[in-house]
């Protein structure tokens, strides 16, 4: 089992956890309340006393099976140098960056950058609810395209170009963001982290070679340093839009929880269900937007679809900004009760 005592029965055939992807943050009134006093995005993920209020509001309002620590997947260019803002209607915007080994902090520095998100994890342990806490980092590609692009892209002309042209560049990077998202998991751990996560949003960008050495080769050398550490650690991936790779994602790393955000084969299932493995996902946040018959009914498909695997009930990516709070207690409702057809 996924959990242990309280939340060993939320993985049997007839009960399935949940919890979503950006549960804490933008949709939620109170997380605005808090925002108001505190402008800058990336301020607020190192204010451990208010990052810990925002994790545990979805908690309050909802009571998710989860809590998911409050923080971004872009804490770690900013610990290594490149410094991040967010801007309204924007989004993330970084400084030109000189990638160069020689031109990034030290890890012990970057570290102690870091250290409020650990004290964040503390505050939410001390407070002894019964529910596990999920740590988590970007995946090296994924952190290194925002590196590169210096904010979000359509196109992604600047991280392609750059593992095309500058490919021994690109392995120094991806080897040391790889090198600190390790020490940083392994804080997080310490720290009172029950489970991690590793996003790694623009996994669908590569080739399968490509997807080889930049998604496969860093995830495992996490997963498998992790896990060398933190034994009983269970560690969940979302390679995003790696559905024509997926299967080379899951036998190539044995890991504890796949997250999907697309459609998962017959054949990917029956592979998850005989290692164990268990599936996290994978409703639509645009349905969870609209609501409605539509929602409910293809939160059915879904519950029904993974009935018979490790299962954890979550969306294909984020909640999306406006979502109306309705539609995510229905869901949650909705997933708590299920019944499910023999």
């Amino acid at each position: 089992m996924l959990i242990t005592n309280k939340m060993d029965k939320s993985f049997s055939s007839r009960s399935v956890p949940i919890w979503f992807m950006r549960q804490a943050g933008r949709y939620l009134p109170e997380y605005h309340t808090l925002r108001n006093k505190e402008r800058s995005f990336l301020k607020t993920c190192f204010n451990p006393e208010v990052a810990a209020e925002i994790s545990l509001q979805p908690i309050t309002r909802f009571d998710f099976d989860f809590i998911i620590l409050f923080a971004d997947i872009l804490v770690i260019p900013h610990a290594l140098g490149q410094n991040v803002d967010f801007v309204n209607g924007i989004g993330p915007v970084l400084d030109k960056f000189e990638l160069n080994r020689n031109n990034c902090n030290s890890d012990k520095k970057a570290l102690k950058i870091l250290s409020p998100i650990f004290e964040t994890i503390k505050i939410i342990k001390n407070k002894s609810l019964p529910k596990k806490i999920i740590g988590f980092c970007g995946g090296p590609f994924t952190v290194l395209t925002y590196m590169v692009e210096r904010g979000s892209s359509r196109d992604h002309k600047k991280i392609l170009n750059f593992i095309k042209n500058k490919p021994n560049l690109t392995r120094d990077w991806i080897k040391k963001i790889t090198e600190i998202s390790i020490k940083y998991l392994l804080e997080q751990i310490e720290a009172g982290a029950d489970l991690i996560k590793v996003f790694d949003s623009w996994a669908g960008l590569l080739n399968e070679k490509e997807y080889e050495e930049y998604i496969i080769k860093p995830n495992k050398e996490i997963f498998e340093s992790i896990k060398k550490e933190r034994k009983k650690t269970k560690i969940i991936f979302f390679p995003r839009k790696s559905e024509k790779f997926i299967d080379i994602f899951l036998r190539e790393i044995n890991c504890d929880v796949i997250s999907i955000d697309q459609h998962l084969s017959s054949k990917n299932m029956d592979y998850c269900r005989k290692k164990e493995i268990t599936i996290q996902g994978n409703l639509n946040p645009e349905l969870l937007f609209t609501g409605g018959m539509r929602m409910v009914e293809e939160v059915k498909k879904i519950m029904e679809k993974y009935k018979n695997n490790k299962h954890i009930f979550n969306l294909s990516h984020g909640v999306l900004p406006n979502t109306p709070l309705k539609n995510v207690k229905q869901v949650v409702e909705q997933v708590k009760n299920y019944e499910f057809t023999n």
